[in-house]
């Protein structure tokens, strides 16, 4: 068996045939709710069934990453609540590439923890402030996006 290595290329919106970019309307519709289902976005967007299901797992949205951009993530914890291995987990969940991790030391049971992470998407940051908000323990959180 050969194994067959995928090749990718980014290509300009204005440059895409006609039927991908509505293909790529079917599932951001699909994704954001905006219709009830499949039959309905093609019915709408004017393609068939068979050419959006051709097609849907080879075209992907790319929403441009700067690779010196940074996100700062400051966390002020309660350590008899929380652990730390908790919250590192709800980052790797998050799919969010860490790059640093500091912790001070706990006084008074408290402990303010920085993490800086690369290349967390808009969607990403905003779900990953969510559950750390719900966190027992967590007492404090901050983000700053910081761009060279």
């Amino acid at each position: 068996m050969q194994n067959k290595k995928e090749k990718f290329y980014l290509i300009e919106k204005n440059s895409l045939p006609e039927i991908y970019i509505k293909v790529m309307q079917v599932k951001e519709g699909i994704k954001n709710k905006t219709y009830p289902s499949v039959n309905q976005a093609v019915k709408e967007l004017g393609i068939s069934r068979s050419a959006y299901y051709k097609y849907r797992n080879s075209i992907f949205s790319y929403h441009g990453t700067d690779f010196d951009a940074v996100d700062v993530f400051n966390l002020i914890v309660e350590i008899d609540l929380i652990s730390v291995t908790k919250l590192l987990r709800i980052f790797e969940k998050s799919s969010v590439k860490m790059m640093s991790f500091q912790q001070s030391p706990v006084m008074k049971g408290i402990s303010s923890i920085q993490i800086i992470c690369r290349e967390i998407m808009k969607d990403n940051i905003d779900n990953l402030m969510t559950k750390l908000k719900k966190e027992n323990g967590v007492i404090q959180i901050t983000h700053q996006a910081i761009c060279d």
